[in-house]
Parts: structure tokens; C-alpha cells; sequence
């Protein structure tokens, strides 16, 4: 392939995706490109010679009239074939398009074509490995191509042949180091799509000179890296020259002139600068600010932080999302650094997880496995490492849950770091952690500020911290001090450790090092030292087993049996534990420091070893790292004193047998508030939260107790929405004669919610998010949908059916119309803008689980005071959640679409009108059956057609 060859960028609208089901061709375009340019545009409707179905006449717009006037395949076969042959095939999914023009030939008469066919869609995975979305319609909207009418032949090809003249152009531009290495990597490409690769080096070859590698690239230890900036001690900007702008026409001057100051907007940047401003005349506060989506929030808190941060008191930013964090880093900053007349500088910190090694990555990248995937990624990676200046693998956007190889070159913190080792100085986290000390922005995530608050501790002044998503950050310091441990997982990995210390089917860690008197001493010593420990680890999780599980009263779930340790309890089980568990720890400190030793010394004597040797050895630290995480969690929950007992729940749970294995043990913080008071508040200034739903109520206490903040000692302003729901969408509160006969999670209700969600896709098949309150709900209701054929003629995902909450959001994504099934995190933390989400669906009004251990010993503590926790803690959350929900729909001022809320107990229950009352709700609200409510619905979409 040159530049002198045709290519034939070709797109089909057929009448299904599936060959084996007869489908016919109803739509076919060709663009033929040859000297870098589009020659010849050709399209064809084609009379597929039967009903076309309506899901497929409303995606393309081509309707069965329009088809019946059409010529059939066998009419405009002689034409298609001679027009393609002698071309290269090139389609955005070359998969689907070429195996189907070659059906519709033969079955025609025609032989295949025998001729190359590549894939502009792994083209771009490996060229661009850093978009969120390989759709054409969002490649052709990061190129600025032309592209007004996806899902049309047509305009579909005329979009992939500009795409293929882009991504041709890439692969030129690819350093020649980088582009031997995809070759010798060799992923598995659809058809002939490798060969683009392999011309592209064939040309360097033939060239008299090596092109220079471009200025801000250079080779280390192999490897085309992006260089990085320089970092310099910058000189202190005293911004007290500079008036911070309070009015909104000073506002102006300083953002861009597309983005207009918003009324609510310019209040919330007041209120922040305000606050710190001048604490010699009022000392700040902490602040709460409800500001709903579309205010601009982000802008909001940013610009008058500029005004107030410096590279000693920094403003550390803690969100929800890594496209928040994203947002923040390379669109906010970078738009107010424009305007602002000073400079602002930041950086993004995650955990040592996200940050590729790139010592592991160099000395694995020609290593094989058995997935075909890994040299796929492998190849993404190496283009990657050429623009990438954070090394994030978050902005890969890879699946990590399936993707093995991922783990292994995943970076495990800078104190394993070596100085000598050949990418020390190249090293990614290093790099940021070095960037943080000048930054006046650090952006977090509300993990990583959660358990890495004590690095804010160390600096010389106290930082102002901004937490967004406020909702969410309550719920994640829950979680991320919830604990759980299955002993049998750290037994089955010390059996991992173990094998890779002895195993005899393949290169052992022993034979590895055997030559070095110093390594071979160290494994000898841990293969000691790990079998002692496991012994003492089975020996205990007995003893525990004794002591909380045999002959006790156990609550029955519906998959296991689970039980609360009472704290008397707990305290004489850590008590009588204390010699085995002494032993324990004292053998764990022993182990880490002889990895260390063998760590040091791998590092100084590399060039011994093969790429297979490194499989070997890194395969035995991803063990160390899981094991040494295993035993600090076990360790956690019963090394602990009396007062830890105190401020702590602790449960176990067990499978129905009883079975020890089976055993595990889970704590949770019962105040988180007195935690986040004690701890990470007091290292900050006064805390700033806000989030688009803060509130439950105007008089309840929930968030102020979930938060752990004073009310009388805070300032809270609840901002407008300058969005327009009177027209932007409906709500339908569905009702039903047997509303009261019913229990959400019963078979009977979940039978009418099956129904229901078919009845309002088939009357508007539109992207549709159905949330439940459980994963069980969701498996029973897809099942119904799959018996009543639903599912064979619709495109349903499943949360947990078809996989996790990021793998399906993907998918539903990429498919337009389809129906996702979600609960947990689909409640708050997606953002489907735009048509990609249009209509939503509460099936279950999402209320917490009161047999859950740790709900369980919190409405205990509520009860104790005099409460009811129903109404102090459920109400208020589920309140809040359905808020959250609800939020999902409007994204954007140009956003529209319609809310069902199935379940009934908003209209039954004494405490719906409650959860009404307080939504903060203008959508319009209709009440009625299913029929009447899909009738308005209809209304509703063509008003808005």
C-alpha cells in the first residue's frame, strides 16, 4: 500500500447485524481515495426484497417505501464488483462490512473478492490510543470531519474516508523505533490491517536517511518516551498586585469570549474568595454550595483559588471521577491560565496503580502470553508513551478487570524505586510527586484524599481543600474504611509465593538467582519464613472460627449466613489472639525486608537475566504485593486495641455449609464523621464542599452528621439551575390498581416493571437507563425480558449480567437505541449527555438494606440516642440518591427526555410526599397508568422533533 493505491473506504446500512440470520444490504457507499485525496464518491440504495424492521428505519431514515423503488443486489452486483476490485476494502469495522458484501456476492453468483480489506477502527485504537470512543461519529467530532448524518451509508463513508487519510498520515509521523517495535510485538489485526504498518517500515527502510526524531521525544533504554517538562523551582507570584475581579464585567475580561459569566456562577466565586480572603478581619468557614448541573461549578471554585493558592499553599481539588479530574487539568485550568494575568500551575495524583512501570513494561514488551489481546495493548502503550506526559494508564482507558497485562506493568509505589535502575529519572510517579511540590492545584480523587491525607500534613502551611461531588465523597469515605478479608485468598497466595519459590513445570525463583550467594540465601530464608506464616494464618482463622461462628446464632442472607461480633466479644477475641498474631507480624516484618534485599539486588544485576526470567520474577512480586496486602488487611482488623474496637463494626460471614474457607471477616468505621473531623479536615483549611445534590432536606441533619461538620459553624448556599425543565422534560409517577399488593423485590412487581419498560421502548425506542435498587432485581428482570423474547430484537445490558458497571457503560455507549440495567454507581456517578440518554426509568426507589451488618450497627446508634434511623439516616439518603438519579437525565441546557418512577411507594407511602417534597423538582409531574403516561410521552418527544 501506497500512496498510489485505491483504496475503496466503503459503508453498508443493512437490514441486522447477524449473516446467519439472512440479512440483506439496503444501503451501499464507496469513496475511492488514492493520491492522499478522495476521487470518486458512489451510493446506492438496494431493495433488500423484504420488510426492512423499524428499529433499523429509524436509525438510517431509509424507509421500506423508499427501498421498494431500489435496484436488488443481483441488479447492482456487476457494478459494485467491478468498482471494488483491484482496491484495498476499507470500512470501520471491516469485520462486519467485508465478510458481508462477500456473502451478498456469492449469494448472487459472484465469487469473494479476493482482495486486502483493513479496519480503521483498530487503526485508531493503536493510533490514538487515548480517545474515550472509536464510534465514527466521535472520531469524525474530534477531527472536525463532516459528519451530519451518521448511520447512513453515504455519510458514513465519506466521514471513514477522510478518517483513513488522517490516520495514514499517523502512522507516517510514528517514530521508526516505535514502529519496529508494534511490528515485532505483532497484535492480531481484523484482515489485512497489519500491512499498514508493515509498508509504513518497509518505506523507512528504503530511505537514505533516519528522519531526526522529533523535538520533544527521546529514546531511553529502548523506549521513545514524550520528554518531560522541566521542573523548576518557580519564583513566588505575590498576588495581592492583582485585584481579584468581583464584578461580573470584571469576570468577563478575564474568561473567554464564547463563555459568559452566569449570574449563580459569579455568586459561588464570590463566596469562595470571600471566605478566605482576609482572615485577619473573619476567620473562613466551612462552606456547603448546592450547585446544580450546568452552572458552571468547576469554573466556579477555580478562578477564585487562582486568586487565593500559591505553590506553598496549594489548593488541593478532590473529585468524584478521573473525567472530572481530567476536565479540571486540561480544560478549566488551561482556559482560565489564558485569561488570567498570572500563571497557575497543576497537577493530577493518583495512587502508584495508575502509573505505568516503565521498567516492567520494557523488559515484558517482547515477552508472549496467551492473549491475543496483550500484544494489542502492547502496541496502543508503545504510541501512547510518545504523547503521554503523566503516564497515567487512566488514560488508556483499558478495562483493567480483563486486562492481565495491565497489572503486571502497573507501578507499585516510589519506594521500590531503585536510583540505578535504567528508567529512574524517566519515572512517571516520581515525576508528578516532584511537579506537586511547586503545583498550586493538586487534583485528587476522593480515594486517594482519604488515604493519602498525610501528605497534605507535611507541607509548611495548611492547604484550602475543595471537595466536588460532595454526595459522593460521604459514601467513599464509608467505603474505602470498610475492610474485608477471605483468609483463604491470603493462604491461597503465600501457595502462589511458595510456587513460585519451588515449582519444577517452569523457571523457578530459586533456579533464577541460584548463582548469587546473596539472592539464593534471601529465597531460602522467605521460603522458610512463608510457610511458617501460612501455618500461623490457618491456625488462626480457626481459632476465630471457634470463637464467633461455631455454635452462635447466625443472620441468614440470601447467598450466605452473616453475624455482627458484639465489642465485648471482639475485645476478649483480639485478647486471647494476641501470641499468634505477634508472630504474625513479627514474621510479615522479616519478609519485607528480605524483599527489599532481593529487590536491591535483582535491580544491580540485570543484565543476567532474560525477558523470561523477568516474567518469572515480576510474577513472584505481583504475589508479594497481593500477599503483603492480604496480610496488612487481615492484621488491621484483629491486631487492634480496645478503643480501634470501639470506634469500629465487625462482622463475619460464611457460606451455608459453614465451612472455614469460607470465612470472612469485615469492619467498617461506625463515625466516619469523628474520622474525617479528627484526621483529614484538621490537616486543611476550612473545608469547601459542593456537588449538584448536597441537600436531602432544608431542616435535616443527615449530611452535616454523614460529613462530620458543624451546622452553626458553616455557611450554606443553595444556588438556581438556569436550566429550563418546564420544557426540558416530564416525570411520570406511574400508578396501578394493585399498587398495594405489592413488594418491590416480589416476583408480581418485577413481572409489571418487565412489562412496563417494553411498553415505553417500543412506543419510544430511545437510550434508556433503568435503575434498581440490587443486582438481584436486575439478573431476575432480565431474565423476563430474555423469556418474553424482548431481548432477541432489542440491545438490553445487564449490570452484572454482562458485566461491570464501566464495561457496559461503554457498550451502551457505542449503541444507539439501547436499554441499560444498572444500580449502584449508575445512580450518581455516569454522565450520558445528549441523545445518549433520553429516557430514564426508576424501577425501585433506592433505600439502603437494613440487614446489613453495618447499616444494621449504625440504626443501633441512632436508636440509642432516641431516634428512628428511618427517618434520621434512610429516608434522607434515599432522598438524596433518587435526587442523584434523577440528575442523570439533564445534563445540558439542550438536553430533553422523560423520568418514570415505577415504584409505587412515592404515591402509597405516608413518606413519599416526603421524598416529593424535597427533590427540588420543576419537571412537570404527571400521575397516571402506564397507558396514559406513555401516551404523553409520545406527546412529549414529537413536540420536541
Amino acid at each position: 500500500m501506497n500512496s498510489k493505491t485505491t483504496f475503496a473506504v466503503v459503508d453498508i446500512e443493512t437490514t441486522g447485524t447477524d449473516l446467519s440470520a439472512d440479512n440483506r444490504t439496503i444501503q451501499f457507499s464507496c469513496c475511492l481515495v488514492s493520491n492522499n485525496q478522495i476521487i470518486k464518491t458512489y451510493v446506492t440504495d438496494i431493495n433488500p426484497q423484504r420488510e426492512v424492521p423499524n428499529r433499523i428505519v429509524q436509525l438510517t431514515g431509509i424507509s421500506n417505501e423508499r427501498l421498494k423503488k431500489a435496484k436488488t443486489f443481483d441488479q447492482v452486483a456487476p457494478e459494485l464488483y467491478q468498482l471494488l476490485n483491484n482496491t484495498v476494502f476499507v470500512a470501520h469495522n471491516v469485520n462486519f462490512d467485508f465478510p458481508f458484501i462477500n456473502a451478498e456476492f456469492q449469494r448472487v453468483g459472484y465469487p469473494e473478492l479476493q482482495i486486502e480489506a483493513i479496519d480503521t477502527v483498530t487503526l485508531s485504537q493503536i493510533l490514538l490510543p487515548t480517545l474515550a470512543s472509536y464510534r465514527l461519529q466521535d472520531l469524525s467530532a474530534y477531527f472536525n470531519i463532516e459528519h451530519d448524518h451518521p448511520h447512513t451509508a453515504d455519510s458514513d463513508a465519506k466521514a471513514t474516508a477522510k478518517l483513513l487519510l488522517i490516520l495514514l498520515r499517523q502512522i507516517q509521523t510514528l517514530p521508526r523505533t516505535t514502529l519496529e517495535q508494534i511490528i515485532s510485538v505483532n497484535p492480531s489485526l481484523p484482515q489485512d490491517t497489519m500491512q499498514v504498518f508493515l509498508d509504513a517500515d518497509e518505506r523507512n527502510r528504503h530511505q537514505a536517511h533516519t528522519p531526526k526524531l522529533a523535538d520533544q521525544l527521546r529514546v531511553s533504554s529502548g523506549l521513545v518516551l514524550r520528554k518531560h517538562d522541566d521542573l523548576k523551582n518557580l519564583p513566588p507570584v505575590d498576588k495581592q498586585q492583582f485585584h481579584y475581579p468581583k464584578t461580573k464585567k470584571a469576570k468577563q475580561r478575564i474568561l473567554p469570549d464564547n463563555l459568559e459569566s452566569r449570574l449563580e456562577q459569579n455568586k459561588m466565586m464570590n463566596l469562595i474568595y470571600n471566605n478566605y480572603a482576609d482572615p485577619s478581619h473573619h476567620e473562613a468557614k466551612t462552606l456547603l454550595i448546592e450547585a446544580p448541573t450546568g452552572i458552571g461549578k468547576s469554573l466556579g471554585y477555580c478562578l477564585p483559588l487562582s486568586y487565593l493558592v500559591s505553590s506553598k499553599k496549594p489548593a488541593v481539588i478532590s473529585t468524584s471521577t478521573t473525567y472530572l479530574q481530567f476536565q479540571l487539568q486540561n480544560q478549566t485550568l488551561p482556559m482560565l491560565n489564558q485569561g488570567l494575568p498570572f500563571k497557575i500551575h497543576s497537577v493530577i495524583l493518583k495512587g502508584a496503580s495508575h502509573y505505568i512501570d516503565l521498567y516492567k513494561f520494557r523488559n515484558l514488551l517482547f515477552v508472549p502470553d496467551n492473549s491475543s489481546q496483550t500484544a494489542f495493548i502492547k502496541a496502543q502503550i508503545l504510541v501512547w508513551l510518545t504523547v503521554t506526559t503523566t503516564g497515567d494508564l487512566d488514560e488508556l482507558h483499558l478495562n483493567v478487570d480483563q486486562t492481565p497485562f495491565v497489572w503486571k506493568i502497573q507501578h507499585t509505589g516510589v519506594k521500590w524505586l531503585d536510583p540505578n535502575e535504567p528508567f529512574y529519572d524517566d519515572d512517571f510517579l516520581r515525576y508528578n510527586l516532584k511537579k506537586a511540590e511547586n503545583a498550586d492545584f493538586i487534583i485528587v480523587n476522593h480515594s486517594y484524599l482519604i488515604k493519602n491525607w498525610q501528605y497534605f500534613k507535611a507541607l509548611s502551611v495548611k492547604p484550602y481543600l475543595l471537595i466536588d461531588e460532595t454526595q459522593q465523597f460521604a459514601e467513599t469515605a464509608i467505603r474505602n474504611n470498610q475492610e474485608k478479608i477471605n483468609p483463604l485468598g491470603l493462604i491461597t497466595t503465600i501457595n502462589k509465593l511458595l510456587g513460585n519459590i519451588n515449582q519444577t513445570h517452569e523457571a523457578n525463583i530459586r533456579e533464577i538467582v541460584g548463582d548469587d550467594a546473596i539472592l539464593a540465601n534471601a529465597v531460602n530464608e522467605m521460603d522458610t519464613q512463608l510457610k511458617q506464616v501460612k501455618d500461623l494464618v490457618s491456625e488462626l482463622i480457626q481459632t476465630i472460627f471457634e470463637q464467633v461462628v461455631k455454635g452462635k446464632k447466625l443472620h441468614r442472607n440470601s447467598a450466605f449466613f452473616e453475624r455482627l461480633i458484639p465489642i465485648t466479644e471482639m475485645k476478649s477475641m483480639v485478647s486471647a489472639d494476641q501470641p499468634i498474631i505477634q508472630q504474625i507480624g513479627a514474621i510479615h516484618d522479616q519478609l519485607d525486608s528480605l524483599l527489599v534485599t532481593l529487590n536491591t539486588q535483582i535491580d544491580h544485576n540485570t543484565d543476567v537475566y532474560t525477558n523470561h526470567d523477568f516474567m518469572s520474577i515480576y510474577s513472584f512480586f505481583e504475589n508479594y504485593n497481593e500477599f503483603n496486602h492480604l496480610l496488612r488487611l487481615l492484621l488491621s482488623i484483629v491486631d487492634v486495641d480496645d478503643q480501634a474496637i470501639e470506634q469500629h463494626v465487625t462482622w463475619v460471614t460464611i457460606n451455608h455449609v459453614k465451612d472455614v474457607n469460607s470465612l470472612s471477616l469485615n469492619r467498617g468505621i461506625l463515625k466516619t464523621e469523628d474520622y474525617l473531623r479528627e484526621h483529614l479536615y484538621s490537616v486543611f483549611e476550612p473545608v469547601t464542599f459542593t456537588g449538584a445534590t448536597i441537600f436531602s432536606s432544608r431542616r435535616s441533619q443527615f449530611i452535616y452528621n454523614l460529613l462530620g461538620i458543624d451546622r452553626d459553624q458553616s455557611s450554606i448556599k443553595r444556588l438556581k439551575s438556569d436550566f429550563n425543565p418546564q420544557d426540558q422534560a416530564r416525570l411520570y409517577l406511574v400508578t396501578d390498581k394493585d399498587d398495594q399488593k405489592f413488594a418491590t423485590n416480589s416476583d408480581a412487581y418485577l413481572k409489571r416493571v418487565a412489562e412496563d419498560i417494553q411498553a415505553i421502548y417500543k412506543n419510544e425506542p430511545r437510550q434508556t437507563l433503568v435503575l434498581f435498587n440490587s443486582l438481584n432485581a436486575i439478573e431476575r428482570i432480565y431474565q423476563m425480558l430474555q423469556e418474553s423474547g424482548f431481548t432477541a430484537t432489542h440491545f438490553v445490558l445487564a449490570q452484572g449480567v454482562h458485566g461491570t458497571a464501566s464495561k457496559i457503560s461503554k457498550q451502551f455507549i457505542h449503541h444507539e437505541p439501547a436499554i441499560l440495567l444498572g444500580a449502584n454507581t449508575f445512580w450518581q456517578g455516569v454522565d450520558f449527555p445528549h441523545s445518549l440518554l433520553e429516557n430514564l426509568i426508576v424501577a425501585q426507589l433506592p433505600f439502603d438494606t437494613p440487614s446489613d451488618p453495618y447499616n444494621h450497627a449504625l440504626y443501633s446508634i441512632e436508636r440509642s440516642k432516641g431516634k428512628n434511623p428511618f427517618y434520621s439516616i434512610t429516608l434522607p439518603k434515599a432522598t438524596l440518591r433518587l435526587r442523584q438519579g434523577m440528575g442523570r437525565l439533564l445534563r445540558t441546557k439542550d438536553d430533553y427526555g422523560t423520568i418514570f418512577i415505577l415504584d409505587p411507594r412515592l404515591l402509597t407511602k405516608r413518606y413519599g410526599s416526603t421524598i416529593l417534597a424535597n427533590l427540588r423538582n420543576e419537571i412537570p409531574i404527571i400521575k397516571g397508568d402506564i397507558s396514559d403516561c406513555i401516551l404523553d410521552m409520545v406527546k412529549f418527544f414529537e413536540s420536541r422533533n
